[in-house]
């Protein structure tokens, strides 16, 4: 998996490119040669990580008692 960032002034475009095939590969080392292109490759493991902590977190607070608010007096 590989994230390309198009940058012109202010604005970027994230391209996502596969690079399994052998086409994708070369656009890549094509795209790398160009002076405005910032190619920034990234696994697709390393893509989709949590935090460990966030995970802990939000496992925590599932095992806590909910509350039951009345819509009606939200806001009273």
């Amino acid at each position: 998996m590989l994230f390309c960032i198009f940058a012109e002034k202010e604005t970027m475009t994230k391209v996502i490119i596969d690079t399994q095939s052998k086409e994708a590969k070369r656009l890549v080392d094509y795209l790398k040669t160009i002076s405005y292109v910032r190619v920034i490759e990234e696994s697709q493991k390393d893509a989709s990580k949590y935090d460990p902590n966030f995970v802990d977190k939000i496992k925590k607070r599932e095992k806590q008692a909910s509350i039951k608010l009345d819509v009606d007096n939200l806001w009273k």
